[in-house]
């Protein structure tokens, strides 16, 4: 029996008129310009259900074939209701999150053993090998998912799914989701509307998302049977990355059958939301979220002047930017060890006007690289002091020590606050000028804390005695660059 039908069904969060409700598809997008934007906690959430409504879009609305044309829809302020409507009354049957023969983005024949809880989709919820990051969940008695809930789960799988250990239907790994490693990059308008068509790159060939093909049969992904080109926004922001049958209890989801999906065959496309970058070989890579560090640390990787590139969906809303739109860039992603996730994020960015620009670009160029300046001095700085402390000792031992101080973590922690307010003012007189000053400030604030940090005894204020000299000279030689823009 056909039920919950994703283009009237409310399950995508939304907030509208200051409150969160939920809508369907159709909803979402014939009135994307009542809609402030879609509004859940989870930052994988945000990025599958934009990645759907925009694959919906591309199919449903006439092409977008450059920025004249994305400047006559943005000016139309809504989307045309017609078409939206008659694209998805076409596919209706299509979205039934439960059907004998075409469930959406699941396989109808999976088989029915060794069901898994659905609480796998989730990264942010304890399954199997999955490290506990925010819950307590029991893969023997997983709660009761409700039909929204279970179908974000379901969308947010099929995007994120790290590759691993799978062994079923004749397959023992299983392959990445389009986004497991990858960042993924979504300008934001001041409506639902704006964000759909700031990030609606104009596309060749856009492909043809998985409910306008033949459903999908367990023979068809039982040992990878069929491979699919990676390519095309339609199909690629809905890959079904795996195998998914989720069991209807009537009121809810508490498991699920689970296999492989679709092989993806690696082509020459790059995603619109993601960003590369070059390597020391030449070889490009998407970029990715680290434990280590903010993301604003790497947006040097993707400038082209270091053989990187902006993830298209930038460049668009950049072009857009030039005759009077706004935006905010959010960066969202997880990050992983192999199959297990580690941390799941979303940094939020300022872009002012004509940051993608060659003087744009050549000012946050020069201002990441006064940044890792410092920060290379500042290493010199707390090996010096391990030097003092312990002596002649192994290298290992002295980095180790040097680690332990709070000198590097605290001084990027403190430009990671700078950061978003230099970027809004990028453009002002004088601004490289200011961001030295940031960062003069925080290293003197982060040296102040490692000297209290230390110990007191002599062999410790003789090695902070030492180093006081190293950071001076690390101070004087910042103030002495040419900042110039």
């Amino acid at each position: 029996m056909a039920k919950f039908n994703l283009i009237e069904e409310p399950w995508i969060p939304v907030l509208r008129n200051g409150r969160v409700e939920e809508v369907g598809i159709r909803e979402a997008l014939v009135n994307a310009h009542t809609i402030t934007r879609i509004e859940t906690p989870f930052p994988l959430e945000e990025a599958a259900l934009h990645r759907l409504l925009l694959a919906v879009l591309y199919r449903a609305l006439p092409p977008v074939r450059d920025k004249y044309e994305a400047l006559a829809l943005w000016e139309r302020g809504e989307f045309d209701r017609e078409s939206i409507e008659g694209y998805l009354e076409r596919y209706r049957d299509r979205f039934y999150l439960f059907h004998e023969a075409t469930p959406f983005l699941q396989i109808p024949d999976l088989p029915q053993e060794d069901l898994l809880p659905w609480s796998k989709l989730l990264p942010q919820l304890a399954n199997g090998n999955n490290p506990t990051l925010f819950d307590h969940t029991v893969d023997k008695d997983p709660p009761l998912a409700s039909y929204p809930e279970v179908a974000r789960a379901l969308l947010v799988h099929q995007a994120f799914a790290p590759g691993g250990l799978l062994r079923r239907l004749g397959v023992t790994s299983a392959k990445d989701a389009p986004l497991a490693r990858p960042a993924a990059f979504l300008a934001m308008g001041t409506d639902l509307f704006q964000t759909l068509v700031l990030n609606l790159v104009p596309q060749e060939d856009p492909g043809v998302p998985i409910w306008e093909r033949k459903p999908l049969r367990t023979q068809d992904v039982k040992g990878y049977a069929i491979r699919w080109p990676l390519s095309g926004v339609g199909v690629v922001y809905v890959w079904p990355s795996r195998g998914v049958l989720l069991v209807d209890e009537g009121q809810g989801v508490r498991w699920m059958g689970y296999g492989p999906g679709v092989e993806p065959q690696e082509v020459a496309w790059r995603d619109p939301m993601v960003a590369y970058r070059k390597d020391n070989r030449g070889a490009i890579f998407p970029l990715r979220l680290s434990m280590e560090r903010s993301f604003w640390r790497d947006f040097g990787a993707m400038l082209p002047a270091a053989g990187g590139a902006w993830p298209a969906v930038l460049r668009h809303a950049g072009e857009l930017e030039e005759e009077g739109a706004a935006f905010t860039l959010r960066v969202l992603g997880q990050v992983s060890d192999q199959a297990k996730i580690l941390d799941i994020r979303r940094e939020v960015y300022p872009i002012p006007k004509g940051l993608v620009t060659p003087k744009g670009e050549l000012l946050l160029q020069r201002a990441l690289q006064l940044a890792e300046d410092a920060a290379k001095g500042l290493r010199g700085v707390a090996w010096r002091v391990a030097q003092g402390v312990l002596g002649s000792r192994d290298a290992s031992e002295l980095q180790n020590f040097a680690n332990s101080l709070p000198l590097l973590s605290l001084y990027w922690a403190q430009l990671d606050l700078d950061f978003t307010d230099f970027l809004s003012r990028l453009h002002q007189e004088g601004i490289l000028d200011l961001w030295r000053n940031r960062i003069l400030k925080a290293a003197q604030r982060a040296w102040e804390e490692t000297r209290r940090f230390v110990g007191t005894e002599a062999r410790h204020l003789r090695a902070l005695a030492e180093s006081e000299r190293a950071f001076r000279g690390v101070v004087a030689e910042l103030r002495e660059k040419e900042v110039k823009g």
